[in-house]
């Protein structure tokens, strides 16, 4: 962690976003709210930042989208439309008068299992809530890909024919097994409108319906692991995100479905970090960055 000063991470959720004060490594203050938009976020941290009396040394911003790391813009994002080509580096930068770092939300949990969590060498840190993001870690160093976008497990094609993502592709794992997709299939088999807790909890209470749904997500899930497996052979593959608060109901759905695809299951573990796993990588980001 940075020592000439203050750091500020910020998670960017496609829910709830979390700012986050790190002094010497250690989370000293925190505030969550709803995610709205870019100005709405520059205001919360205006004002987070102006209540604990302090100017950040570096600022380190995870986000769910398509960005350009190099810009430091937000591209598109599917799950938050009202971000699509947000100048997150540059305003933020100009404004707080610090270096600021943009990268995805789930290769920022990643550096934060890393570096307070599992700490493996090589893992694959999976969320999975409103949308499904991923991380990948080998030898200890993030793996970032040509322009920042490795590790976009969600958009793995699963289901050729299912249903649409808003990526516009179809059968995308995103599609079918996160928050998002689990709400659409209840309204499209169901004829509710429930989040993707409330269906969970029915298929906890034994409804076929809402069972067949939860299934459908968690085999979708250990498919995509399975394939993960294959690909990289992590030691590890940690998972966060709301949906997981289910674990003990969805794990072994999930664990099943990994052992039916993979000839080398590899561990799963959920992040002991909670909540603040992509806050923690965030407010590392900026020792991470790549040198491109």
């Amino acid at each position: 962690m940075e020592r000439e000063g203050p750091v500020v991470g910020i998670d960017i959720g496609g829910t709830r976003t979390r700012l986050g004060l790190f002094l010497e490594g250690e989370l000293a203050a925190r505030e969550a709210f709803p995610t709205r938009d870019f100005p709405h976020l520059k205001e919360r941290l205006r004002g987070f930042l102006s209540r604990l009396g302090t100017r950040p040394h570096a600022i380190g911003v995870g986000a769910p989208a398509p960005l350009d790391m190099r810009r430091g813009r937000v591209l598109g994002c599917p799950n938050l439309p009202q971000w699509e080509g947000a100048e997150v580096v540059a305003e933020l930068s100009e404004e707080h008068g610090c270096p600021v770092f943009l990268a995805n939300d789930a290769t920022c949990a990643a550096l934060g299992e890393l570096e307070f969590g599992h700490r493996a060498s090589d893992f694959v840190y999976l969320t999975w809530s409103t949308g499904i993001g991923g991380g990948i870690v080998a030898g200890g160093r993030p793996i970032w890909g040509a322009r920042g976008g490795a590790g976009e497990v969600g958009h793995l094609v699963l289901w050729p024919e299912g249903p649409p993502c808003r990526c516009g592709k179809r059968g995308c794992l995103e599609a079918v097994a996160s928050g998002t997709g689990i709400a659409r299939a209840a309204r499209e088999e169901l004829g509710q409108e429930l989040a993707a807790q409330q269906v969970v909890a029915l298929a906890r209470g034994g409804d076929p319906g809402a069972q067949a749904i939860v299934d459908r997500a968690a085999r979708a899930l250990g498919q995509a692991i399975a394939i993960l497996a294959e690909l990289l052979e992590p030691e590890l593959v940690v998972l966060g995100g709301g949906l997981t608060r289910a674990w003990d109901f969805l794990g072994p759905k999930v664990e099943k479905a990994v052992r039916d695809f993979s000839r080398n299951p590899p561990r799963l573990a959920l992040t002991p970090l909670g909540d603040d796993v992509g806050l923690y990588g965030a407010a590392v980001l900026p020792r991470h960055f790549p040198s491109w």
